[in-house]
Parts: structure tokens; sequence; C-alpha cells
């Protein structure tokens, strides 16, 4: 028996990706498989080309929506799929062809509710293997979910998930997030697992050339959405009695992470905003409650971030601008040394 794979993409103004994206699918050594493309609102020939792929190949399902985000994509796509099996796959990405294959089959063999595998990281500096799933053998629930938090382990993408559960526990993707709103998802989906298997190799390409995408463009909006992600993953955790001590941990950094990444971008940007409005920002940033209720464990143990956190956990937020500047040229110094050693 050779069950059905679901693989949903949503579409949204990819006309530069999606052939690769979909020649990648098509060619998989599995082919018991339905491609539900979900366009949202695409103005670009993204419909077009998708279009002349489903003239090929009647394997392709196409659905559009007005546009209304990538989560209610694919929810639409999870309701119109009719696979026992589903995988994610976003549109300016491609996999390797025995990427559904192996997934399917360790999933069928262990018998396990979730499979995830490594990825490979396509960027302006080349080609790197990552994987935030390192085990061999059977992981505890609470383990896994503390991985899944880790790096880019929270993502749809480089995990194959049986149907029956999603449905069963009524799993969607909140609308109202817009961003690591997968996270949320993957965790979701985690409490209602007995069993998570990993492997080994890196079938996912996820492709980071692709500078217009949500995930390369962070703004001051992302602060509240993140403290909402955070709010999501305290409940979830406290549904399964997970470490009190390690949720604070994780929460905590999600939220040093993004206020570093903020008060970095006034840093970069304070000449053009003037001091005085890059000042008013941060204060802004740093006056949350949410904030304020785990900056006083902020912590790093790189050396130049410890002084940049000392400056912003004692609201010295005009030192904390002029010092990030610095930090920003620094950066920008030592890539490009990095970039001539890579050059010759």
């Amino acid at each position: 028996m050779f069950p059905k794979v679901s693989v949903i993409v949503p579409v949204y103004n990819c006309e530069k990706f999606i052939s690769k994206c979909l020649e990648s699918i098509l060619n998989q050594t599995y082919s018991n498989i339905e491609i539900i493309l979900v366009n949202d609102g695409s103005v670009d020939r993204s419909e077009e080309i998708v279009f002349e792929y489903r003239e090929k190949d009647k394997r392709i399902l196409y659905f559009y929506q007005e546009n209304n985000g990538p989560s209610e994509a694919r929810n639409k796509g999870i309701l119109e799929s009719t696979g026992d099996f589903l995988v994610f796959i976003d549109s300016d990405d491609t996999v390797d062809k025995y990427y559904i294959e192996l997934l399917l089959s360790k999933m069928i063999s262990t018998g396990s509710d979730l499979v995830c595998c490594g990825y490979k990281d396509i960027s302006k500096y080349g080609i790197l293997n990552y994987t935030d799933f390192d085990f061999d053998e059977v992981v505890s629930k609470h383990s896994f979910m503390n991985m899944v938090c880790k790096g880019t382990g929270g993502v749809l993408w480089s995990k194959i998930y049986k149907k029956e559960i999603i449905l069963k526990n009524n799993i969607k993707m909140d609308k109202n997030i817009f961003m690591s709103e997968d996270l949320i998802f993957v965790l979701q989906y985690a409490v209602h697992c007995n069993s998570f298997t990993a492997i080994k190799g890196h079938l996912y390409h996820y492709n980071r050339l692709n500078e217009n995408s949500i995930s390369s463009n962070i703004s001051i909006d992302y602060l509240q959405n993140n403290i909402n992600v955070c709010k999501h993953i305290e409940k979830i955790f406290n549904s399964v009695e997970f470490h009190e001590n390690r949720t604070k941990e994780i929460i905590t950094k999600r939220i040093q992470d993004i206020v570093i990444n903020l008060v970095e971008q006034q840093s970069i940007n304070f000449k053009a905003l003037g001091m005085k409005n890059a000042i008013s920002n941060v204060k802004q940033i740093l006056s949350l409650q949410y904030v304020g209720k785990y900056s006083g464990d902020f912590s790093s143990n790189n050396i130049f971030y410890k002084p940049y956190i000392f400056l912003m956990k004692n609201k010295f937020i005009r030192l904390s601008i002029i010092y990030g500047n610095y930090l920003y040229k620094l950066k920008g110094y030592k890539q490009k040394i990095k970039e001539k050693v890579v050059s010759t």
C-alpha cells in the first residue's frame, strides 16, 4: 500500500522561484502525492506559471483566495487535502528528490507521529547544512519541544505530519500571528504526539536569497507579535507541564533576541531617524510590561553583546544606540574580511 501524501504550498508573488519549487516536488521518487497550491492573491505571473505546470501534471491542485496571508493559505491547503500525511513547502524553496520518500518511510517504519530532517541553508554566503533535531532514538515530548524552540526548529517544513492528528485536535495556523505562527502550529501538534523521529539527511533546501520574504524584514511591530507568540508558548508548555525554569529561559531568549534586533535597527538608522526619535522608539520598546518581565534576565556569552545588554538593562538608551551603531560597523568590517577570504 502506498499512502497519499499532500504537499501544501502557499503561493504569493513568487514568479522567480515557483518553477524550481514545483520541479523539485514533481521529481520526487515517491509519486503518490498531490500538490496543493493556494494562491494568496498574487499580482505577478505566479498563477500563469502554475497553470502551465498544472496542464502537464494532474497531481497539481490549484486554489485561489484573496490576499489573506500564508496562515489562511495553509489552512485552506489542509482543508482541501485528501492525503493521510502532510508536508509543507515554501514556494521559494526546493527539496531533495528523496525528501517525501525518506520522511514517509521513516514515519511508517517507526510508527512515529512526527518525523523531521535537516536542511541546507542557501544564502549569498554559500550552502551550509543544519539540523535542530540531532537525536537517534526515542526522545521525550519535553525534549522535542525544547528542540522545536531552537534555531529554525519550529518551521513547518523539513517535517511530515499525520493529517488525522491535525483534524482530530482542530490544529490550525493562527492568521493573527504574522511571524513564528508555524512555531505555534508545530508545538500544538507536538502536544498530541507520542513519538518523534529524526532523519540525519539535509533534505530541505531553504532559500535565503529571497530578500523580500517576510523573515528578512523586521520592524517594531514584530515585538508585539513576538509577545503574542511567547504567550502562546507559555500556554502550550503549561498544558504539558513543561519545566518552569526552561520555559522562562526560552521566553527570555526570544524576547531578548527581538529586542536586540529592534534596538540595533534604531542604532543603524539613528542618523536618518534623528537621535531624539531613536531614543523615543527604544524607550517604547523597553517600557513594555512584558519586556520588563524578562529583561532583568537578559544575558550573553558574546563579549561584544555583554556591554550592549548592560546598557539596555540599565536604561542607558543613548549609549545603547551609539554602541549598537559601533557593533553594526564592526560586523560590516568583519563581513568584508570574510568575503575577501572566501574570494581568494
